[in-house]
């Protein structure tokens, strides 16, 4: 829950009885003990990311069938793709992720998606949030929280206007924009005096609390433990190590505070960073334009993150996804529309740098309802072997529920 909608729950409510006030227990010092071991940051490409110039088939001749005026030249060629193996290549915009690549540390899901799948953006974020073709579940990674009791202390954080839905469920997880407004927003002697308040809800009789009550202690528990140990944090004065730098917008901000959480260890586990953008119905442009900025963006953002953690991301994942990708043949208006499978990546010292997935083809008869390029990754097999292998949580019937995963083993 988001500071504002907790204070409007706090003032609204008549507060009788005094409640609870964080100890010493949160204190950074213990949370250090208790940092997790592993470590997942999810990067949700808002808006339907087009995979085809993000990992691009230049060896596919349909490809430039497809794609006369915003296809990506062959690897080799003026502002021609990255190559990754002979067949497929990054956007030119990407080389800092493709030197990632030439490390080992990638690997590339070019054709991620589920079977019978929706163009509507919300219904594809809500069933790949929630790891299930059905929207009536809570979120993949609240779901994980809720499983296992691996750690304490901030154990999930979403960054963003709202919570993500992968982060909605039963554990409460504080949503933010930026860790250094992380606070009551009321000055030092109110935030005293609201403290005071809550210091005394419900400790009398929590046997008595109604299920409003509970949530709301609950909520109200996790936020000023999250304050608590936030506190003790100064992003403005942090320096990121090994010569990171990260863009200078929002993404790169959200990206190095993650960064600063996992080595403070305040226990996280899993991070979620939204970045939106991706909706390219016109004007996409191919080596270069909108979506070539934005993939420097993406692909700077994460190298940096890289960077900054160091030997440190032995113990941590970045896993990258969207809701779908588009259309295998531009539109009249030089972008592409909603479409099917599309580019996931997962980055990691312990990953097993590749390409995954069969290539499904670009010819017309290969193509899914012959207009999407088909998937040939299930995107629930991904998180699969994400939680097993990296979290440690193998509990798949709860966690992908009506599913049986294939694993792909590209974590090591």
């Amino acid at each position: 829950m988001q500071r504002r909608d907790f204070l409007k729950l706090m003032l609204s409510s008549s507060f009788a009885g005094s409640a609870w006030l964080l100890d010493d227990s949160f204190r950074l010092n213990t949370a250090q003990a208790a940092a997790a071991p592993k470590t997942l940051v999810v990067i949700f490409q808002r808006g339907g990311c087009d995979g085809l110039n993000v990992v691009v088939p230049y060896a596919d001749t349909d490809y430039y069938r497809l794609r006369p005026g915003i296809a990506i030249a062959p690897a080799g060629q003026t502002n021609g793709a990255l190559d990754l193996n002979g067949y497929f290549g990054l956007h030119p915009a990407m080389q800092s992720l493709h030197r990632l690549y030439q490390q080992q540390q990638v690997a590339v899901f070019p054709a991620v998606h589920y079977p019978q799948a929706s163009l509507s953006h919300f219904d594809s974020q809500q069933f790949i949030e929630s790891a299930a073709i059905r929207s009536d579940l809570d979120g993949w990674l609240n779901r994980h929280l809720a499983n296992s009791l691996n750690s304490t202390g901030m154990r999930g954080v979403g960054f963003g206007s709202e919570l993500a839905q992968a982060l909605r469920g039963s554990v409460v997880v504080s949503s933010l924009k930026d860790l250094a407004n992380f606070d009551l927003g009321v000055s030092d002697s109110e935030e005293i005096r609201l403290s005071s308040r809550l210091n005394t809800v419900y400790a009398q009789h929590p046997e008595d609390l109604n299920p409003y009550s509970k949530l709301l202690k609950q909520t109200g528990q996790t936020l000023l433990r999250d304050l608590d140990l936030t506190r003790q944090i100064d992003p403005k004065a942090y320096r990121p190590a090994n010569g990171a730098v990260y863009p200078v917008n929002l993404f790169g901000s959200q990206l190095q505070q993650t960064a600063q959480l996992i080595k403070q260890g305040v226990g996280l586990e899993v991070a979620m960073i939204d970045l939106g953008g991706w909706d390219t119905h016109s004007s996409q442009g191919g080596a270069a334009g909108p979506q070539a900025n934005l993939l420097k963006v993406f692909a700077d953002g994460i190298a940096a993150f890289c960077a900054d953690l160091g030997t440190s991301m032995q113990n941590v994942l970045v896993l990258t996804m969207t809701e779908f990708g588009r259309t295998a043949e531009e539109n009249g208006s030089g972008g592409t529309d909603h479409g099917n499978a599309a580019a996931w990546f997962a980055v990691g010292g312990r990953v097993k740098g590749g390409i995954y997935g069969t290539w499904p083809g670009l010819a017309k008869e290969k193509l899914y309802l012959q207009r999407y390029l088909a998937h040939s990754v299930d995107f629930r097999d991904i998180f699969a072997e994400v939680l097993s292998k990296h979290l440690g949580n193998t509990a798949m019937s709860q966690l992908i529920p009506s599913y049986t995963p294939q694993l792909r083993q590209f974590i090591a």
